[in-house]
């Protein structure tokens, strides 16, 4: 029997915990005693990976392999991550793993991921569904599972694991997280709002998560709940242009035009190249009538990157507001459109400047945006089709 020092043991007992930042201090101490810790080098690679730090993950596996050539996890993992990158061969490997009769969950997790990542929703769902058949209390199937049902577009059995999972393992946020994102995709902001805040709960560092609450109160018209949020995200990363531009853009929304313009202008000064708080600038000058500021402000987002989506629909929409613009608009549209060929509000605004010289190419960017929008674009992309039939 290998024997376990006592870092290795306590970095084993801290990943079970989920305390990943903890375990790895642990292992990497059982690592600088003995080099050849199999139970550190597993570990830790375990750790790296759940990070996407793979390269480093592939060092440690191969390490282990030196030390234990037949560890089967560490070769399944490698062979995970090379039928990732494209390898066939190591695909089959992980396939033939998987047939097996006694394959366990792990094999079959990993054969499941690793076709979830080529998209191919279906068979992952075949592979995590027996899986949870060997593990049916395992919150990471859960979840894998739930992000394959949602790419088959089985949007409520996709919620049902993962409120599963948030249910089995009361320490992760991504199962929260993952419903949230869902239920706003679906048109329920409110329930999405309670996950939200779950996963808030749950989550390490609040800063993966601000932006997200934030945007989520923007969306329920809570602006009030938004700023507050704002502000704290602000106390939270001071140095974050983020933080900035959502503290000025939500006092802009309660109309504290002074105190907004303070932060947007603080968001430029740690992101001199910043998008968003030329767009927000622009939009609060549009509110107070100043057409020229506003364009400034726009022109110059548009310039940093024209086919953004963002500044082409802003500048889109100033311009289609001016006499003999909306030929300006449609070719900016063009533009952002070459390389966001689906997005929704980009099609929406190229429908909108269509809808007087070409109704056929209209419908067809309105049908786009009603396909892949969320409801409020659904929304408008239906009663334009309605005035164009």
């Amino acid at each position: 029997m290998t024997k376990v020092s006592l870092q290795a043991a306590e970095g084993a007992r801290l990943e079970k915990q989920a305390k990943p930042e903890e375990a790895i201090r642990e292992f990497e101490r059982a690592l600088a005693h003995d080099a050849q810790d199999a139970t550190a080098l597993i570990g830790l690679a375990r750790l790296r990976l759940s990070r996407s730090e793979n390269d480093a993950g592939r060092a440690l596996l191969r390490r282990l392999l030196k030390v234990d050539p037949q560890n089967a996890e560490a070769q399944v993992h490698l062979a995970r991550l090379d039928a990732a990158a494209g390898d066939e061969k190591a695909l089959g490997v992980l396939k033939g793993l998987a047939a097996r009769k006694d394959a366990d969950a792990f094999v079959l997790l990993s054969l499941g991921q690793t076709l979830l990542t080529r998209g191919r929703f279906e068979d992952a769902a075949q592979a995590f569904e027996r899986a949870l058949g060997l593990q049916p209390e395992e919150s990471s199937i859960l979840l894998a599972l739930g992000m394959a049902r949602q790419g088959q577009g089985k949007g409520e059995q996709a919620l049902q694991h993962f409120q599963k999972a948030t249910e089995v393992n009361p320490g992760d946020y991504q199962a929260p997280l993952l419903a949230a994102r869902l239920l706003v995709h679906q048109g329920q902001p409110n329930r999405a709002l309670v996950l939200m805040k779950q996963a808030m709960e749950r989550v390490p560092d609040k800063a993966e998560l601000y932006p997200e609450l934030i945007k989520l109160y923007l969306l329920l018209g809570e602006t009030k709940g938004a700023m507050r949020t704002a502000a704290e995200f602000r106390t939270h990363s001071p140095r974050s242009a983020e933080a900035a531009y959502l503290h000025g853009l939500t006092n802009m929304m309660m109309g504290h035009t002074q105190e907004a313009e303070r932060l947007l202008k603080a968001s430029l000064s740690l992101e001199p190249n910043g998008i968003d708080a030329r767009l927000a600038l622009a939009n609060m000058l549009r509110m107070e009538g100043d057409q020229a500021g506003a364009m400034k402000w726009l022109q110059e987002a548009w310039t940093l990157n024209p086919q953004a989506p963002g500044p082409a629909c802003e500048l889109a929409v100033l311009f289609m507001s001016q006499p003999g613009g909306t030929a300006q608009a449609v070719q900016l549209l063009g533009v952002a459109l070459g390389a966001h060929p689906d997005e929704p509000s980009l099609n929406l605004n190229m429908a909108l400047a269509l809808a007087g010289s070409d109704v056929p190419k209209a419908r067809e960017h309105a049908l786009r945006a009603k396909a892949r929008g969320p409801k409020s674009i659904r929304e408008q992309a239906e009663r334009l089709l309605s005035r164009l039939s």
